[in-house]
């Protein structure tokens, strides 16, 4: 989703264009909202039933990997596929990371991960509020934002091999970082998007960007429940 692709009518007036990007804004956090929700509930029902739990546990890998297909296909799959089946995959992505979250929920306790939340909430808001106020032009962060995270995954997977505490707490602040950053470059892409004039392709741009900015919070979440979670 190139947000240069989108760019403002310059016949537009200002008004309309604010106005129309709100609108806009508003549908993918009510998407992402609604993604957070179902994600919420399957966790919630995973952690306190012990078939389904143990089911997670036992598949995790496959079911790690089905989340990311889901994500391939809907990035490299968004031109061929209908908004409707957008939609359906976005839907199917957000239960399925319910699953995984049900262990989560069982090892870190209501809490920690209450408080991680709340941390995560809170930051991703104010990095969004930046990503939309701020006049500066985040999009040349987005070559070091994919090189930082393809650091962020190699060091992650070393670490599963050497165990190091004092590594684990260096990668987790890293990852608080960058996410907070995608955070706000992924916002305002998003809001160059409302800006623009190109209403047959928002409805897609609606989906995907609410998978974006779902993703960026799951990740900040998962850093910040990393650095002060406790495991029970």
């Amino acid at each position: 989703m190139n947000p240069d692709s989108y760019l403002p009518s310059e016949e537009m007036p200002a008004e309309t264009s604010a106005s129309r990007a709100r609108v806009f804004l508003n549908k993918v956090y009510m998407w992402m909202a609604a993604c957070m929700l179902l994600t919420a509930g399957v966790a919630a029902y995973t952690a306190q039933d012990m078939d389904s739990l143990l089911w997670v546990m036992e598949h995790r890998l496959l079911v790690c990997l089905g989340t990311l297909g889901i994500v391939v296909v809907m990035s490299f799959g968004a031109n061929r596929l209908s908004t409707g089946a957008l939609s359906i995959l976005l839907l199917t992505f957000a239960g399925v990371q319910g699953l995984l979250f049900g262990p989560v929920l069982v090892s870190y306790g209501l809490d920690s991960v209450g408080k991680a939340f709340g941390c995560t909430a809170a930051m991703f808001g104010g990095m969004s509020i930046f990503g939309v106020l701020t006049k500066r032009n985040l999009s040349t962060m987005g070559r070091m934002l994919i090189m930082l995270l393809i650091g962020l995954l190699v060091s992650m997977i070393v670490n599963i091999f050497w165990q190091n505490s004092m590594f684990d707490f260096v990668i987790s602040c890293a990852g608080v970082v960058i996410f907070s950053l995608f955070t706000a470059y992924d916002t305002q892409n998003l809001l160059k998007i409302g800006l623009s004039n190109a209403a047959g392709i928002k409805d897609k741009a609606v989906v995907l960007g609410a998978l974006n900015l779902y993703l960026d919070f799951i990740n900040l979440f998962i850093m910040l429940l990393r650095l002060f979670g406790r495991d029970e």
